[in-house]
């Protein structure tokens, strides 16, 4: 995993597959129910399908082989998250499952190293570590440009 490129902010935490993994709170777009995702296309074995989002089809990843968790059905309390992505990748917006979502929380640069992040009170630890994803690293340029050629 890359270091993060942002530090200090507010980050949307959740789990998946019992790890906690935390994106920062700007790049979130939409939070929407994983029962709204259509089927994907098997060609690709990342794409967990598409949701209907303001008028049109975002690609929804599940980044758990990606991240080394291994695959398993989405749970009954998943929902996705819909993320902006920067102006390098072909894809503007996708959409990552997500098992259940935690908290919104604020971490000071100090408690960003590499990319964990953990709170600390009082110069504490204070609750599980959070795996901090940049969406733009989770695939491989190629594997973004596919992902582009399939959802057009």
């Amino acid at each position: 995993m890359a270091e993060v490129a942002t530090k200090a902010g507010r980050y949307i935490t959740f789990q998946l597959s019992r790890q906690y993994f935390a994106i920062a709170s700007d790049r979130v777009r939409q939070i929407l129910p994983a029962t709204d995702v259509r089927n994907a296309d098997d060609r690709v074995p990342y794409l967990y399908g598409a949701i209907p989002a303001n008028g049109r089809l975002i690609p929804v990843l599940d980044v758990r082989e990606k991240l080394g968790l291994g695959s398993r059905p989405a749970r009954p309390t998943a929902c996705v998250l819909v993320i902006g992505l920067n102006g390098n990748c072909p894809v503007k917006l996708v959409g990552m499952v997500a098992d259940k979502l935690s908290e919104v929380v604020e971490f000071r640069a100090s408690e960003i190293r590499g990319s964990t992040a953990q709170q600390r009170i009082e110069g504490r630890p204070y609750g599980r570590p959070k795996t901090v994803l940049e969406p733009e690293h989770l695939l491989k340029p190629g594997e973004w440009s596919k992902l582009h050629s399939i959802v057009l």
